[in-house]
């Protein structure tokens, strides 16, 4: 009973120490001090400046575009992957599955750094291309996660049925297979959206001069003073990053639910 205790309360204190900084960044962004002190006065004038901020704004767009970007290749090259794994021998389906989610064990920093030397010695320049590039490197692996824990679920029996009655490959793919691929492409995408909307290390050591994204001018403007603005765009990002998830979990538990329900009806 006194070892149930202890691990709740080392829980909320973790619990506690992740998340109460994100609740006073949000919670300050609608208060009307610059400075950050108390006592509270509700305001929304910060959100109104950052409005007329042209910056940020350029900043935001950039992060927008290239975050949609990104999720768009992300679902096209992930659900290519996870169709063309399927016909290979286990051998080299799990040496592709190593080479494609190599990524996830390198640090953002290491990878962006080895990326911009690599740019540097076939005589390069940075651009926009290789930022995408560098976006969809880090993002693919998990879009290929949510797709794989899909494709472990699906019938295969449903393909086969398909076949047996005469449909073509294209036909079955168009009608049984992507079907149920649906929820989990559109899941990894919005997880590769957010990932590239929110990632500094890559955007930082691959963005050409003059160009930036939010992350990136926000770390720039932090460097002489942290703002009220920066409370309210941090606010918009943390939003945008918890609509991503809802929408993942939401897509992920409706299929969940379908798939049991429709073990339940097989059975």
């Amino acid at each position: 009973m006194k070892r149930s205790i202890g691990s709740k309360f080392f829980v909320l204190l973790a619990l506690l120490y992740l998340y109460v900084p994100i609740v006073v960044l949000v919670v300050m962004g609608f208060n009307e001090s610059r400075y950050n002190s108390l006592p509270f006065s509700f305001t929304l004038k910060w959100y109104q400046e950052l409005a007329g901020d042209s910056a940020l704004l350029i900043a935001a767009r950039n992060s927008l575009l290239l975050a949609l970007a990104t999720g768009f290749v992300c679902m096209v090259l992930g659900t290519l992957f996870i169709l063309g794994q399927r016909v290979l021998r286990e051998r080299y389906k799990q040496l592709a599955r190593s080479f494609v989610m190599m990524p996830m064990s390198i640090p953002w920093l290491i990878l962006g750094l080895a990326l911009l030397l690599l740019i540097r010695a076939v005589d390069l320049e940075k651009s926009l291309f290789f930022v995408l590039a560098g976006h969809i490197v880090i993002s693919l692996p998990y879009t290929l996660l949510v797709l794989e824990a899909r494709v472990q679920a699906l019938d295969d029996t449903l393909e086969d049925m398909s076949a047996s009655l005469g449909a073509t490959g294209w036909t079955t793919f168009r009608r049984v297979t992507f079907p149920a691929l649906a929820p989990a492409i559109v899941a990894g995408g919005f997880l590769a959206f957010m990932i590239s909307f929110d990632n500094f290390p890559i955007s930082y050591f691959l963005m050409p001069a003059g160009v930036s994204t939010l992350p990136i001018e926000i770390q720039s403007s932090i460097k002489f003073g942290f703002t009220p603005e920066i409370n309210a765009i941090s606010t918009v990002i943390i939003g945008v990053s918890l609509l991503c998830l809802a929408v993942v979990g939401l897509i992920m538990g409706k299929t969940f639910l379908g798939m049991m329900g429709g073990k339940k009806e097989h059975v």
